[in-house]
């Protein structure tokens, strides 16, 4: 097993326009040198990209194909023996998505094997608050290192997604509606996933923030031409450093300043070594973030109890499906951890999302995966009754 271990606290951020591969290869190697890439000559890789569900490269939502593709090359030239390739989106079969974004013939191109993510054994994460161990996909059992590959994106729960919540998608299949189950608050929910972090000593981070998203991310929101390009053997530093160089103050997402703080750094001076380019070089000015928010049931504990469903209805963001565009592919339904949806057809003959709001845990995944953009995201103070779940 190869620990990396080099220069935590580093990162790399470089300026990267194009998917042009002469730009992208130049870009990843000196990227690479740069953060303190590891030796892997004659070792095993596991390359974890974001396949959230099925999308056109230009849609943003997962990375780009050619961006795994340039990883994959300059992966083979540093003397790679195998290459695995893999993720485990929450409701639909990994492969159907990964060709339908390109990265799976990326993958058959490089020479590189595409793999199914199975449940393996209980890994432990040294340090944990809450999850000491973690049932991740088996291959890890037969890789050196992970080669991690998220996308720059906005998220509805957790604000921002990039390296550490990508590593979320190595809990094979529906396993991860159960974490949202297990864990609905959003301060909790980013605490399992800095724990999660901890059961993966080995890898290293390139990022594909060329054309991130902002807005409803990480499924519905719109591309964004920011042309950088980031590389870390340090997960909570990279992040820490991404969420700026799109506007957000980290310190005020509490997963990061958790991650970085185990990491042993004080987030009010982070410590972190970002270079050639600097952030205020390269940041954007008219990223649309998510607003920062708190948690939700966090918020309505410290009232009352004979006040709370009132709070809850006034104060927090739900889902609100839309019948006219809904397609009636039950994709919410197999992703929702709380069954709290059901599908039926309304007066009009159109396909509606009934809803359980005393159930509905307000992970949002239904609104991530939707692949008609049918869910919106907002306050709902009352339900019309054929909007309602049947008891």
């Amino acid at each position: 097993m190869l620990t990396v271990q080099e220069k935590p606290g580093r990162v790399a951020l470089f300026v990267c326009k194009s998917y042009d591969s002469g730009q992208l290869d130049e870009n990843v190697e000196s990227a690479a040198d740069h953060a303190g890439f590891p030796d892997i000559q004659g070792k095993r890789i596991l390359v974890k990209p974001n396949l959230l569900k099925a999308a056109m490269p230009e849609s943003a939502v997962t990375t780009h194909p050619e961006f795994v593709a340039a990883v994959l090359r300059f992966l083979w030239k540093r003397g790679a023996s195998r290459i695995s390739v893999g993720d485990s989106p929450g409701y639909q079969n990994a492969l159907s998505a990964a060709r339908a974004a390109g990265i799976y013939d990326a993958v058959i191109r490089s020479g590189a094997e595409w793999v199914d993510f199975l449940p393996g054994r209980q890994r432990p994460a040294p340090g944990a608050k809450l999850v000491k161990s973690f049932a991740l996909a088996s291959v890890l059992d037969e890789c050196d290192l992970v080669v991690n590959l998220p996308k720059l994106k906005t998220h509805r729960l957790m604000n921002y997604t990039g390296a550490i919540k990508n590593l979320f998608g190595l809990v094979p299949g529906l396993g991860k509606s159960g974490m949202h189950l297990r864990f609905p608050d959003k301060v909790k929910f980013g605490t399992m996933l800095v724990d999660l972090g901890l059961s993966i000593t080995n890898c290293f981070t390139f990022m594909d923030g060329i054309i991130a998203m902002e807005g409803e991310g990480p499924g519905d929101g719109h591309p964004y031409n920011l042309g950088l390009l980031l590389a870390s053997s340090d997960t909570a530093a990279l992040d820490w450093t991404a969420a700026q160089c799109i506007g957000y103050d980290p310190a005020r997402i509490s997963y990061l300043v958790d991650a970085l703080a185990r990491g042993g750094r004080d987030p009010a001076v982070p410590d972190i070594q970002v270079g050639p380019c600097r952030v205020s070089e390269v940041a954007a000015k008219d990223f649309a973030l998510l607003p920062y928010g708190k948690s939700t049931s966090t918020a309505i504990a410290a009232i009352p109890a004979f006040a709370r469903p009132l709070m809850a209805r006034l104060v927090a963001d739900r889902p609100i499906f839309h019948p006219d565009r809904c397609e009636g592919c039950s994709a919410c339904l197999k992703i929702c951890p709380a069954k709290a949806l059901a599908l039926c057809r309304n007066a009009r003959g159109e396909f509606q999302i009934r809803i359980d709001d005393t159930a509905c845990i307000t992970c949002f995944c239904c609104h991530e995966i939707c692949p008609a953009h049918a869910i919106s995201i907002g306050r709902v103070f009352s339900r019309r009754a054929r909007e309602k779940k049947l008891p």
